[in-house]
């Protein structure tokens, strides 16, 4: 692989593209084509980069430009194109076929996908670029979440791979996770289905709390700083819905059925309550008058909005109470010991949660390191591998699972007794994501 000297952004006005060539331009010192349907649009991305990374110097080596008349040019002098376009076949597809005739041989062209497949998309070019085409997944936004999901596909080059792959780290400071050409790569394969069952169970529980309910049990002292349903308000129902359908349309595993979207989530998408975007979703925030605001949930019994309730469950608090006194393994223990439909659920989660992370090894990526980094990097969620040792080890791991009807992966089995599972914790301190 080439040194990357210059960079063309395709998609440079949205979130994405600013942030992502804020970073480009920041740490690998780039020029950088700023590429958009219009160049009043490129210009907007140029600012919007230049304050995502809080920097003006880099404002001198980003160039604004348009799709009509920059685009050949631009990928004919680029080392890296870099394409983050709407997500969808019909709108990547001709993109890739302009710059299949326009790049040069050895130029990186890659993609920021959130689940589309990598080797379809990688057929616009000829076989040097199919050799060097890949997936960079990341994160938003950018410059603080700092995974990079590198999506190979079957007609990848493995030195080109692992050249990309150190130039990210290196160069760029993203947290590299490998993952295959699979339905929504690694995170949000294990992030949508936990958030989508959670909102399952939340219908299932309407009656004692519904959706805040299910969100106050599996809170921070569950290894995340935002409820599952609060993330699902704050991505936006639309997006969930895409995500949990593609993988649902395209996976045949074990935890297949529960991809399929709830049907009070698509009631409120049909209404155009999409989550927080929207003005409301699963919750809403309203202000009086005298200025004080007032948070409500939705009612998936009646469609209605009711005041947010607050909860008062005995092993939540303690659990919590052990996290500020820095006392991880003692909140596992609660979580273990405690009684109640409430503390069942939160078992139930936390080893759904391990053994689907565990199972996609093999499949989705080749190692358990790659599930964590992605959940722990880009979801600020206490990977999978740290549990089972927060857990008490692998045999105390798997009695939670099997007492939950879980399925244990291979993985969990195979391991070995008495030695730490977890092996990112020199570059990811586990304990820093629960929140008490």
């Amino acid at each position: 692989m080439r040194e990357i000297k210059t960079v063309t952004i395709l998609g440079a006005n949205g979130a994405m593209g600013s942030g992502s060539a804020g970073v480009i331009a920041a740490f690998g010192g780039a020029k950088v084509y700023m590429l958009a349907r219009d160049v009043e649009k490129a210009k907007q991305g140029i600012e919007a980069a230049v304050a995502s990374v809080k920097t003006d110097t880099i404002r001198a080596r980003m160039i604004p430009g348009s799709y009509d008349a920059d685009l050949e040019k631009a990928v004919a002098e680029s080392d890296w194109v870099f394409e983050l376009v709407a997500e969808s076949y019909e709108v990547k597809e001709p993109i890739n076929t302009r710059i299949a005739k326009a790049r040069r041989p050895g130029t990186i062209v890659s993609t920021v996908s959130s689940g589309l497949s990598i080797g379809r998309l990688a057929k616009a070019y000829d076989e040097d670029g199919q050799k060097h085409y890949y997936g960079t997944h990341f994160f938003n936004p950018p410059y603080k979440m700092i995974l990079c999901e590198l999506v190979t596909h079957s007609g990848n080059d493995k030195k080109v791979t692992q050249a990309l792959g150190e130039y990210l780290d290196k160069v760029l400071g993203r947290a590299v996770v490998y993952t295959n050409d699979t339905p929504a790569f690694a995170g949000n394969r294990i992030g949508f289905q936990l958030m989508n069952e959670v909102a399952h169970f939340a219908e299932k529980y309407a009656d004692k709390g519904g959706i805040a309910l299910l969100d106050e049990i599996m809170s921070g002292y569950t290894g995340r700083a935002m409820g599952p349903l609060a993330t699902a308000d704050f991505v936006g129902l639309d997006v969930h819905k895409a995500i949990v359908d593609n993988i649902y349309d395209n996976t045949k595993d074990e935890a297949h059925e529960t991809f399929k979207l709830p049907g009070y989530f698509q009631k409120l998408i049909d209404a155009g309550k999409l989550g927080m975007k929207s003005g409301g979703g699963l919750t809403k925030v309203v202000k009086h008058a005298d200025g004080k605001r007032e948070k409500f949930v939705y009612n998936i019994k009646t469609g209605e909005y009711d005041p947010y309730p607050k909860f008062d469950i005995p092993f939540i608090k303690e659990a919590r109470q052990k996290i500020k006194d820095s006392d991880y393994k003692g909140a596992m223990d609660v979580v273990k010991k405690a009684s109640g439909v409430e503390a069942d659920i939160a078992r139930y989660f936390i080893s759904r949660y391990i053994s689907y992370s565990l199972s996609l090894v093999g499949e989705v990526v080749d190692t358990k390191e790659n599930t964590d980094g992605a959940m722990g990097f880009g979801f600020n969620w206490v990977p999978a591998s740290a549990f089972v040792d927060f857990l008490g080890g692998p045999k105390e791991t798997i009695k939670l699972m099997e007492a939950s009807k879980i399925p244990v992966p291979k993985l969990l089995k195979d391991a070995k007794e008495g030695k730490k599972f977890y092996e990112l914790g020199d570059k990811l301190d586990a304990r820093s994501l629960f929140k008490g």
